[in-house]
């Protein structure tokens, strides 16, 4: 591996503060494949392969798919040509999330994080993942807290060109859409206590401002207060509800 794939490495999943935080929480609710079971798990906007990386990390063969094909040339440029992951166990597609029943496929998980708040047609595509998992498969949702006052200032792209279409969803709205569908709510976590925010917000600043040097040495600075971050935070920056599909 290359010197800066190498540092780029080190640094993964990068510097915002609430994707590390997806990326160490989140995988402790995936399912893992047993010795001699096969299993196969979505990951629906996949971003730069973090959470994909994750469930395969679990023994699972993965397909993460995004509409960005710079996600997905960086994904496999990453996992398959310096870490020589197997294509056949985590593969990266560019895919239209509203297109996935044109994979033929079933699986026993769907991963989709930080990605509903960007579709117009949400209930949708919830009803697609109910209907293409398994019997007793699992869908790992993560949204943003629409109760939070930063997402309540984001600005929302009604033309559902890339932006947020809304600024997040309520645990009540999140539990209303999977139940309406078919799905069975299970764990329910908000992530993303009052330090981190604060920390992550000044680093988007920071980063927008001067570029990515100043923020990751704010980054590097600021790292020791996260620990003091709640766990369990009564305002979330964002919300992980599990929904259980029937047998």
């Amino acid at each position: 591996m290359r010197l800066r794939e190498q540092f780029k490495w080190l640094l993964f999943p990068g510097i915002n503060l609430h994707a590390r935080l997806r990326y160490r929480i989140l995988p402790h609710y995936f399912g893992p494949a047993l010795p001699g079971t096969s299993r196969l798990v979505l990951d629906a906007g996949c971003g730069n392969g973090m959470l994909s990386y994750q469930s395969f990390q679990r023994g699972n063969c993965v397909l993460g798919i995004s509409i960005k094909p710079d996600e997905i040339s960086k994904a496999c440029k990453l996992y398959h040509e310096h870490l020589h992951l197997p294509p056949d166990r985590i593969e990266f597609r560019e895919w239209n999330i509203y297109d996935l029943e044109k994979l033929n496929l079933t699986f026993d998980e769907i991963i989709c994080t930080e990605v509903l708040e960007h579709l117009s047609r949400d209930r949708e595509v919830i009803a697609m993942f109910h209907r293409i998992l398994k019997p007793a498969g699992v869908l790992h949702l993560c949204c943003p807290n629409a109760e939070h006052p930063d997402n309540q200032e984001t600005h929302l792209d009604k033309k559902e060109a890339g932006g947020h279409f809304r600024s997040g969803y309520t645990v009540s709205e999140l539990r209303n859409i999977l139940e309406s569908v078919g799905f069975r709510v299970g764990k329910i976590r908000g992530l993303g206590g009052p330090i981190r925010q604060a920390i992550n917000r000044n680093l988007i600043r920071i980063q927008q401002r001067a570029g990515f040097l100043p923020g990751f040495v704010l980054f590097l600075l600021t790292w020791p207060l996260i620990l003091f971050d709640s766990p369990r935070p009564k305002m979330p920056y964002s919300i992980y509800i599990q929904g259980q599909k029937g047998k």
